[in-house]
């Protein structure tokens, strides 16, 4: 039990990265998808309040609306709980809206972007939720209970495969698998390209020799828990980056297909020293043939000048190297 003439109010938002001008203007929506539920507990109190939504944007392009929307709705019952989605609030809805204002120049932004593009600005879009009790025959001053919520935009549409390059014939067998991406989950597929398959198109109608879900960019082929890459054979591999839009639904952007021939030689332990090793100049040759020599291989973290970076900061640094290689002045073994 709450304490007396407390609101505690909650809220639930869609996991989205991309919405279309119609989910955030939801009240003239012809057509709204789920985007945000709130929860109001009144400490078991029957109640007259009134909900008022503040939409501030903060768009990537620098633009600030502070506020974009605001909304103020007709007063309605609760009784002790009550649960609210953005499809109950409206003109003839459960929860009708009494005061709907829009900020005209974030109208223009947003109308701007979204209608040739189909989907929102990128950008931060935070929601103040308040909710307000009523007593009889007073404007609204009585007890209130706050939250607020905030979904992140970024609109992913496109991947970029980093590495193994395409059709690149001297891949380790345990390959390090790179990406681009601006939406927080991948799906990573690989096929093998078999005898009498024409395109990569056809190799991967075929059985998946790995299918696998990932929250980054990277991902190194595992030497147990899946069927061993092959030397001297061919595989075809793509991305799908997975996009979240509102109403639960999310959507795939593929990437263009890519293929690599896992080496005929004997492989590096370590697809990471290969992708190393391929980026700095050939005179660095020696100094990787003596790490495999000595059976030195990398563990733990990866550092760079002495601090840990991710899978993702090392994909741009391998590729940094790749495209400037004279700016790495001494390789050496510590």
């Amino acid at each position: 039990m709450l304490p007396a003439q407390e609101i505690q109010v909650s809220a639930l938002t869609a996991p989205v990265t991309t919405l279309g001008i119609g989910d955030v203007d939801f009240i003239n929506s012809p057509t709204p998808k789920w985007l945000f539920t709130i929860d109001i507990n009144t400490g078991g109190r029957s109640i007259i309040g009134v909900l008022k939504i503040t939409l501030r944007t903060q768009l990537a392009s620098g633009e600030d609306y502070n506020p974009a929307i605001e909304l103020v709705t007709k007063s309605f019952p609760i009784q002790g709980t009550r649960t609210i989605t953005n499809l109950d609030i409206g003109k003839g809805k459960a929860i009708a809206d009494s005061i709907y204002t829009r900020n005209q120049a974030a109208r223009t932004e947003f109308e701007t972007v979204a209608l040739p593009s189909g989907v929102m600005p990128a950008g931060l879009y935070k929601f103040d939720v308040e909710v307000e009790e009523l007593y009889p025959g007073q404007p609204p001053n009585g007890p209130r209970g706050q939250t607020d919520f905030t979904i992140t935009l970024t609109n992913p549409t496109s991947v970029e495969l980093l590495f193994p390059s395409d059709r690149d014939e001297s891949v380790s067998p345990l390959p390090l698998f790179q990406w681009m991406f601006d939406g927080l989950h991948s799906h990573l597929a690989i096929f093998e390209k078999l005898p009498g398959q024409s395109s990569l198109e056809e190799a991967t109608t075929g059985d998946t020799l790995l299918s696998k879900t990932v929250d980054a960019m990277v991902f190194q082929y595992p030497s147990s828990g899946a069927r061993a890459l092959v030397p001297g054979r061919t595989y075809v591999w793509f991305v799908e980056g997975i996009v979240g839009t509102a109403g639960g639904v999310t959507q795939k952007v593929r990437s263009s297909l890519r293929s690599f021939k896992v080496e005929a030689g004997p492989g590096s332990t370590s697809s990471l020293l290969d992708e190393l090793e391929r980026a700095l100049d050939p005179k660095y040759k020696p100094i990787f043939d003596q790490i495999r020599a000595e059976g030195l291989t990398p563990f733990g973290s990866t550092l760079v000048n002495g601090s840990a970076v991710s899978g993702p900061d090392l994909a741009r640094l391998l590729d940094y190297i790749r495209n400037n290689p004279g700016s790495v002045l001494t390789v050496g073994i510590e």
